[in-house]
């Protein structure tokens, strides 16, 4: 693949478009499947994987070692997600629209923290200064080439004219020479916890990205898998080490968002015992919210019900006394966490707090998207709870909220609209208005296949989506043959999608009784789950799924789950 990769980016330099196609077409759904879950938006992470392909075109001269590609791409890619979920963090709005005294205050703290920032790079520059006066020569080109310049070992050895091993050796010397100079940061910096190079966490970044590079590999082998956890393994301890140290929002955000995320039911408890500590240290209000949100997702994740409850309601009434209108909705725009409501009885709690946020949507100051995700939960919540009329009004209100054709989230609201309706009506075996529903998906999806088949553009993502989310729906209302049709799509234009491997393994089931192809299904479903959520809730989803009750005991089934 290496070599593969060498000759299409050597192809691409000369001029060949198709070569870099080619390497887009490798690589664009991995790329977009680790985007995707860093910033949890399929739609957006279509628009950043664009940028980022077009990021590494643009400085593809620059790549001195070939054979590097991967890593290369992967580092662009966390450092594009990186700059989206910081610029998230601004809340943007017209500056036409706001309020003189506002708009006063606004550029008052956007001037102090330019001052900020500015004062901690000095600091950063005067830190990084001392600390490679205090190294050998050798040494202190080798550390600069290496985090400044970011240049693998292998381009040090060619430009220095030593071995390999040579590189190594003076980066492991100069590492162990800089870990001994903490206190030496720490007088320099004065206790502030502002944003310097540290070695240590850029040696685990390289670590979690080579094992990014194994899990989203295709086609996957074991090997694959072995490797990788080993290396998440070797991640994970020097991250818990870390944390032993000073804990800054740099390395928080590295354990939450990363490491702990893939490291299952371990991982996901020392992501809450984390943040737990963090949220009350927390530097502002903004990463407080944060810390708070990620505490009750990770208490969901663990189903810890009667504990994620209580942090629920505990992060509600501390939003309304100290954030806006729109942090309130996203707070009760979680569904996992009513998921855990139901589950500990007391849903119709959820349901009061829920109408007594949403007074907080005639707010104009509440974006179009904060308003539609609030009615798009609640509507599947009062579904999942069978309240239908009620889940049936919500679904009206969204229709109505969600009217700009034009608007970059429509697709994803117009899809919800229809997949719920599709539920809800099967559900109440009203079959007319079933039908009238399936027929306007099914004529949509088709109409996007044929156009993309026939290389006309088409919004891959959106047809994917629809593809994916409607066979799923279809499983659920127990259609499995149609079922099977839109999930084989949705496996045509992504293939590591491991939650429609698993429903296309039900339809199968059913509908064939072929067990050989509804096992491999069901490996393919257990080879691409790359965090706790899915890998957790696997073994389970095969326990609660019907369809599957006569093999429940089977050990080829039970083998594919590791039972």
């Amino acid at each position: 693949m290496k070599n593969d990769d060498a000759q299409l980016i050597q192809r691409t330099l000369a001029g060949d478009q198709s070569a870099f196609n080619a390497l887009v077409q490798r690589y664009q759904k991995p790329v977009h499947a680790y985007v995707w879950r860093r910033i949890g938006d399929y739609h957006i992470a279509e628009e950043i994987t664009q940028d980022i392909f077009l990021r590494v075109y643009q400085k593809l001269h620059t790549l001195k070692n070939q054979d590097s590609f991967v890593g290369w791409l992967y580092v662009i890619a966390a450092r594009k997600c990186y700059a989206w979920l910081e610029k998230k963090r601004i809340p943007m709005k017209s500056l036409d629209t706001m309020p003189a005294e506002e708009l006063e205050e606004l550029a008052y703290t956007q001037h102090h923290e330019n001052q900020q920032k500015e004062i901690a790079s000095e600091r950063q520059r005067e830190v990084v200064k001392h600390l490679l006066q205090k190294l050998p020569a050798s040494e202190r080109t080798t550390i600069g080439l290496h985090y400044i310049d970011e240049m693998t070992c292998e381009d040090i050895s060619q430009y220095m004219g030593v071995s390999t091993n040579t590189v190594k050796s003076r980066l492991h010397r100069a590492r162990k020479r800089l870990l001994k100079e903490e206190h030496v940061i720490h007088e320099i910096w004065s206790g502030s916890k502002g944003a310097i190079m540290s070695v240590k966490l850029e040696d685990i970044r390289s670590k979690f990205n080579k094992y990014m590079e194994k899990v989203e590999s295709y086609p996957i082998t074991q090997n694959d898998i072995l490797s990788g956890e080993e290396i998440l393994k070797e991640a994970y301890d020097e991250v818990e080490e870390a944390l032993k140290g000073e804990i800054t929002k740099e390395l928080v955000h590295f354990a939450v968002d990363d490491i702990y995320a893939h490291y299952g039911k371990i991982g996901m408890e020392s992501r809450v015992a984390l943040l737990r500590k963090y949220k009350d240290k927390a530097p502002s209000d903004d990463e407080r919210f944060w810390a708070h949100q990620n505490l009750v997702n990770s208490l969901s994740c663990l189903e810890k019900n009667r504990e994620t409850t209580e942090e629920h309601t505990r992060l509600y009434r501390w939003t309304c006394q100290h954030m806006s209108d729109k942090h309130v909705l996203e707070v009760m725009s979680n569904l996992n966490a009513a998921n855990c409501w139901k589950d500990d009885g007391r849903i119709d709690e959820w349901i009061q707090l829920y109408g007594e946020a949403s007074e907080r949507l005639d707010n104009s100051k509440v974006s179009d998207y904060s308003r539609c995700d609030f009615l798009q939960v609640g509507a599947e919540v009062l579904r999942n709870n069978e309240r239908f009329d009620e889940a049936l009004l919500g679904l009206d209100k969204l229709e109505h909220a969600n009217k700009d054709q034009d608007w970059e989230h429509y697709f994803r609201f117009w899809l919800a609209i229809r997949t719920n309706k599709v539920l809800i009506y099967s559900k109440q075996e009203d079959w007319e208005l079933f039908e009238s529903v399936f027929s306007d998906l099914s004529k949509f999806i088709e109409l996007e296949v044929e156009k993309h088949e026939a290389g006309y553009p088409v919004k891959t993502g959106d047809l994917l989506w629809a593809a994916h989310d409607f066979g799923c729906c279809l499983v659920w209302s127990k259609k499995y043959e149609e079922a099977k049709r839109f999930l084989k799509t949705s496996l045509d234009l992504q293939n590591k999608n491991d939650w429609a491997y698993f429903m296309l393994a039900v339809a199968i089931w059913v509908t064939e009784k072929d067990q050989e192809k509804t096992l491999h299904n069901l490996k393919l479903a257990s080879n691409y789950i790359g965090n706790y959520w899915n890998e957790a809730r696997y073994y389970p989803a095969f326990l609660e799924s019907s369809e599957f009750s006569d093999v429940w005991d089977d050990p080829e089934f039970l083998k594919v789950f590791g039972h």
